[in-house]
């Protein structure tokens, strides 16, 4: 089960991604899973809030590399239709929606915890980006949602350098938003949510839905691009340098 579901007595719907055998990626089939238990919260009124996190200590290594070569541009864009509609969920969720993030968030990881309006991180959490160094720009919306959190010049710093951010310094420049104790993270973010859901909702989905403009443009941004990239040699250097474990050889095709 790539993706498991438990509902909390307190209402909180907990999504755990579930390959902690290779660090919770975030590939085609967790995605739509995803959204099968963003659509169940939504229509569920017992449901208040929803926590997303990981499995075995790590929130996700991010995209299935995997799960990305050998496929048409129609299939690639046909599954960043499957991302930009879990992202967009995501961002204009009437719910409280927090995530919970213990050991790494990197790549697509990163993109999914800070899409989640309210993010907690343990204290030896890490977060970097990863995607220049396997050839792509940033998806799951990460160009919207990285800037209003850091504002543009961190954000496209923090993107083209790829260097890992701890949670302490992630609290401090506005990725994380609370930081629990090493392997806390998950209580305290189920704590967050459910204080969060005795709010008024119409409020908050008219100002998620505020937020979310520049995601949604983020968002067409990358499904215009991103399969084009997946499918360019720089890519294809960038996924085998990463499984063989050496530095890529790009050529800029």
């Amino acid at each position: 089960m790539t993706v498991k579901t438990d509902i909390r007595d307190t209402g909180v719907m907990v999504i755990t991604l579930n390959q902690p055998e290779r660090r919770n990626p975030i590939g085609h089939e967790v995605r739509r899973a995803i959204v099968a238990a963003l659509s169940q919260a939504e229509g569920d009124d017992t449901i208040r809030a929803v926590v997303l996190t990981g499995a075995g200590g790590q929130f996700s290594a991010g995209g299935d590399v995997r799960d990305q070569r050998d496929r048409s541009m129609a299939e690639q864009r046909e599954r960043f239709a499957c991302v930009k509609d879990m992202v967009e969920r995501m961002v204009r969720f009437s719910k409280p929606l927090v995530s919970a993030v213990e050991g790494w968030a990197a790549g697509g990881g990163f993109s999914v915890a800070v899409a989640c309006p309210t993010v907690v991180a343990a204290r030896d959490a890490k977060f970097v980006t990863s995607f220049t160094k396997v050839g792509l720009i940033p998806d799951m919306g990460l160009l919207g949602t990285l800037p209003a959190r850091v504002g543009p010049a961190r954000a496209r710093r923090i993107i083209l350098n790829n260097r890992p951010i701890g949670a302490e310094d992630a609290l401090a420049i506005g990725i994380v938003d609370e930081v629990a104790e090493a392997g806390g993270a998950l209580e305290l973010a189920c704590t967050i949510a459910a204080q969060e859901a005795a709010g008024a909702p119409l409020p908050r989905q008219f100002i998620n839905d505020w937020f979310a403009r520049d995601v949604s443009a983020a968002l067409d941004y990358e499904h215009s691009l991103q399969p084009i990239l997946l499918n360019s040699a720089d890519a294809a250097e960038g996924r085998a340098a990463f499984l063989e474990k050496r530095a890529p050889n790009y050529k800029g095709r």
